[in-house]
């Protein structure tokens, strides 16, 4: 006997007993859903299929049933033909992580005949929505970057290293940034990078709605991920606003960084900063510091997305 089997044998005399105590309850029918995809339309226009979904949120018939983390079983109090809306939750990047609908990616819809007691699994296949502009992307696959080091920064390089690249299932991906601290045999007892795109992004909160970045890193030690805004005041100066701290691996437990994926919310800053600066445009940064007794210490990046509607 198969899993849902035993699954909807043990529910549903569950539900009998239940009903024997009280009539009025009902027997719901069940989504069993246990993994997604995602797929790009056109890897060149769109990048990396990497995603980052770690819940759905479900509607049934028009009824918003909530949120549920992956792997799921939802009971859906519904009987017969139904329509099922299926949105993609992700941890949003920042002070703290919040999880949300991604507004990004395309619901999945599907109509399912359910039976009460019984259990029907799903897949569900998500896609970017249409008409969204993909402002910058970066995949280190071109010698010309959209980042550069600033100031006295470590230089960014790439690397085709297989070990180090970032990679994804039936994707060509032949580079990924690297930095590499220290980057000197100097006597500095303190080393960091900042990178910076090398072109303002001229998005301001008029001209969008949401606006999100998508990356893939693999980090040794923590970084911040900002936005430097541009006033077209000249009664402001430029505004350094941070946006989101993404962790490096825990040095005492000899971790090894391993390739994640995060996504950062640049609306509220778009839309703050436009409001009461006048921004006209502004850069990306990343930074990281480290001592000297850090020994090794190493950012990876690939896939880097800035998205808006």
């Amino acid at each position: 006997m198969n899993f849902n089997k035993i699954s909807v044998f043990a529910i549903t005399s569950l539900c009998f007993f239940l009903l024997s105590c009280n009539p009025k309850m009902e027997i719901p029918s069940y989504i069993w859903i246990e993994n997604i995809d995602f797929q790009v339309a056109n890897e060149a226009e769109q990048g990396t299929a990497s995603h980052k979904i770690t819940g759905v949120w479900i509607t049934a018939n028009g009824k918003n049933l909530g949120m549920y983390p992956l792997p799921t079983r939802i009971p859906i109090l519904e009987n017969g033909k139904t329509r099922i809306v299926i949105d993609a939750g992700i941890m949003v990047g920042g002070v703290s992580l919040k999880r949300v609908a991604y507004p990004f990616y395309a619901s999945y819809d599907t109509t399912l005949n359910l039976k009460k007691g019984e259990i029907d699994t799903l897949r569900p296949i998500f896609t970017y929505m249409q008409n969204l502009t993909f402002k910058l992307m970066e995949n280190f696959e071109n010698a010309g970057n959209t980042f550069t080091a600033y100031g006295t920064s470590a230089p960014l390089d790439r690397t085709d290293n297989p070990d180090l690249i970032f990679r994804q299932t039936n994707e060509s991906n032949n580079y990924s940034g690297i930095i590499d601290l220290p980057h000197t045999n100097d006597t500095a007892t303190v080393y960091h990078f900042e990178i910076r795109t090398i072109s303002p992004v001229d998005l301001t909160f008029r001209n969008s709605d949401y606006c999100l970045m998508e990356l893939n890193f693999c980090i040794t030690d923590n970084i911040e991920i900002g936005m430097i805004a541009h006033s077209a005041s000249s009664s402001f100066i430029n505004k350094q606003i941070p946006l989101a701290n993404l962790s490096g691996v825990d040095r005492t437990k000899n971790e090894k960084p391993v390739w994640k994926k995060a996504y950062i919310n640049f609306s509220q800053g778009i839309g703050e900063e436009g409001a009461s600066m006048q921004m006209k445009d502004f850069d990306i940064y990343i930074r990281s510091t480290v001592t000297s007794s850090t020994k090794d210490a190493r950012f990876l990046f690939d896939n880097i997305k800035l998205i808006h509607n």
